[in-house]
């Protein structure tokens, strides 16, 4: 009894010192981020959650210094927000702390669900506004990043981190004279803030004032050399038109308004820019992608902005397929600046696409140089030099790891194999593991000296203990997921490979799946699952059968520009298209948008107000954009009667001449 009731007053003075505990972290976590180190303030935060794992600021804070560039933390941080979420379903913060993981994952879709989630919950705190800013430009939305981190400034306007999250969404934008000024306003609240996050922003909002300083001047030849200031004016208040178009999402409107624009600013760089996602976003892809440069030569060559636009250009070459085109623009985007990541992650990707390894690990030495903790420029640097390496340099690096016989003169299929997994294990953090296994153990490591310093290898005996101690955790994970001893055995990955050989270590498949996972995610299947279709695959796959449904039902397919044309001729609205007696039909292809019209006036899809639209349409399509319809109409005598659009004040006129007629629709 008095054993027991020592072990109950010990776990109450834990319990009781638990809150103190994480009160002293999360200072430690913020003089370590004071000092420049987000990994190890991050470390520190997350120790003190093992002791406190409820204790909410010391997990948002923890979601705040996950730095952007660290998988392993990223997992950390998952499964602490996974466990969050198992005891409070309605927990913002746990679905905050998915969406930075996720987005430092590289999964930027999930992480947006779970940013959008946690401001369901919470729609006041300006932590979910900050991570749903940066998760959206982390998407490549610089336009909801920078609109979502201003309503993060309006929610807490006295914070400098505020200010300081969207003056770099506006630097990463090319808007460096709005940056300047937002980096002016994080450094005045920070001047009257004496807390150690308070310097941490002080000298991040330094260093971006300077990088923007030079900046905020634009180019001469944004509007004629001799331009009138009646001229500016209107050339002011025509953009300001396009932009207000824009964001209501009325892209032909838009479009229309920015080329009338062009008549007065031909050299804006600013309205070149804004004019390219535009065309895209139309379909009009390759008139978009020379925007993108027009717009970039429009500014000084050495510029952040202008590799910012290079890497617009860059990727929509690559949905265009032209990987030529894509490399030219990514070396003209590292030349513009140097430091850029988003550049420099670009081209080695660019070249790997071409097969140029040897380019692509130079790119990623680049990279490391500015960022020498980004851990997966590492390892996917030390991928490519693996898998550059000759059949007898394997052999050798083999034996020098004392993972062959040291007589052996030829590499077989299963020496490839070995070395491919020894050393995707060792880029996984497998000599830390081991360490942390075995302390004591001898034999499991061997030194190498490099130009770039000393590294610690695995010898052959070190993987096969890898390999051991991670089947036998990844056994008590299983576990831990209510999965019965017989059926673990018999699990496969997604693709149908099986985790475990017969002899129950895991199998290459069970090792990239166990250093992945994640507690509460199911990524295997069980023995009785069948192997789905890839996500993609199945999406495509109910898609066309909605598609051929509709076309048996007398429907026609049109193109997203078409739509969006019909919308802008018509004055109609998407609810108007989409509900009766309209019934249009938009089927999610993926992440594409197939848009379906009634095409037949005697199928079981017309209705008499449907029945005029396909006329629309093929117009269109013989390049007579005409629009039906307009606010007024004079005769040669004077004014006519009025004659109407399709849709008028939200409703669909029924064509009553000389009259407004019956409204129809919803």
């Amino acid at each position: 009894m008095r054993t027991g009731g020592t072990l109950a007053c010990a776990a109450a003075l834990l319990l009781a010192a638990a809150p103190a505990f994480a009160a002293g972290e999360l200072q430690l976590a913020r003089e370590a981020a004071a000092l420049g180190s987000e990994a190890r303030a991050f470390d520190l935060a997350a120790d003190g959650l093992k002791q406190a794992p409820a204790d909410r600021d010391l997990f948002l804070y923890a979601v705040e210094l996950l730095p952007e560039n660290s998988t392993a933390r990223a997992k950390t941080l998952s499964a602490a927000a996974a466990a969050r979420l198992a005891k409070d379903g309605a927990d913002y913060p746990a679905y905050l702390g998915l969406c930075k993981a996720l987005r430092v994952l590289s999964k930027a879709s999930e992480a947006l669900a779970n940013c959008k989630k946690a401001l369901e919950l919470e729609p006041t705190a300006y932590p979910v506004y900050r991570e749903l800013g940066l998760t959206y430009a982390s998407a490549g939305n610089p336009r909801k990043a920078t609109e979502t981190l201003s309503q993060g400034v309006e929610i807490s306007s006295t914070s400098c981190q505020a200010h300081y999250h969207l003056a770099r969404a506006l630097e990463k934008r090319g808007d460096a004279a709005r940056a300047a000024a937002s980096y002016k306003q994080a450094l005045a609240c920070a001047g009257t803030d004496t807390s150690p996050d308070a310097g941490y922003y002080r000298a991040l909002s330094r260093s971006g004032l300077k990088r923007t300083a030079a900046a905020k001047e634009r180019p001469a030849g944004r509007l004629p050399a001799q331009a009138s200031p009646a001229r500016k004016q209107l050339a002011a208040a025509c953009a300001a038109k396009f932009r207000e178009e824009f964001l209501k999402d009325n892209l032909g409107m838009a479009l229309q308004q920015s080329d009338a624009c062009l008549k007065y600013s031909p050299s804006d760089p600013d309205l070149a820019a804004e004019r390219a996602p535009l065309l895209v976003r139309l379909g009009r892809y390759e008139e978009g992608v020379k925007e993108y440069e027009r717009a970039a030569g429009l500014l000084p060559a050495k510029s952040q902005a202008a590799a910012l636009l290079r890497v617009k250009a860059a990727e929509t070459w690559q949905k265009l397929g032209r990987q030529d085109d894509a490399l030219a623009q990514y070396r003209l985007a590292r030349a513009a600046s140097p430091q850029d990541m988003n550049a420099l992650k670009g081209l080695a990707a660019a070249l790997e696409a071409r097969s140029d390894f040897s380019g692509a690990v130079e790119v990623y030495g680049e990279i490391l140089k500015l960022e020498p903790g980004n851990a997966q420029a590492r390892a996917r640097r030390e991928e490519l030099r693996a898998s550059a390496l000759s059949d007898p340099q394997i052999l050798e690096e083999l034996k020098f790891r004392e993972a062959l016989e040291k007589n052996k003169t030829a590499l077989q299929p299963d020496d490839i194999k070995l070395f491919r997994r020894l050393k995707a294990a060792e880029l996984s953090g497998a000599v830390d593991y081991l360490k942390a296994r075995l302390p004591a153990g001898r034999g499991l490591t061997i030194r190498r000296t490099t130009p770039e310093g000393i590294k610690i290898l695995l010898t052959g005996a070190g993987y096969k203990a890898y390999v051991f101690h991670a089947s036998r955790d990844a056994v008590k994970f299983f576990e831990s997921e209510k999965i019965g001893m017989r059926e673990i055995f018999q699990l496969r990955s997604e693709t149908g490979a099986p985790l475990f050989d017969k002899s129950g270590r895991l199998t290459q498949e069970g090792e990239e799946l166990w250093r992945g996972s994640v507690p509460g995610k199911k990524t295997w299947l069980m023995p009785y699952d069948q192997v789905p279709d890839s996500a993609q695959a199945k999406a495509s796959k109910e898609a066309q059968a909605k598609v051929d449904d509709a076309l048996r039902q007398g429907y026609q397919e049109i193109s997203e520009p078409e739509y969006l044309w019909l919308l802008t001729a018509t004055s109609c609205t998407d609810d108007i298209m989409m509900n009766d007696p309209v019934n249009m039909k938009m089927v999610l292809d993926g992440a594409n948008r197939r848009y379906l019209m009634c095409f037949s006036d005697r199928a079981p899809c017309a209705t008499k107000p449907n029945i005029v639209l396909p006329s629309y349409i093929v117009g269109y399509r013989e390049n007579k954009h005409f629009v039906p319809g307009s606010s007024s109409h004079s005769g040669f005598f004077g004014s006519g009667p009025k004659k109407y659009r399709y849709c008028e004040n939200g409703k669909i006129w029924d064509g009553t001449p000389g009259g407004a007629g019956a409204k129809i629709g919803p």
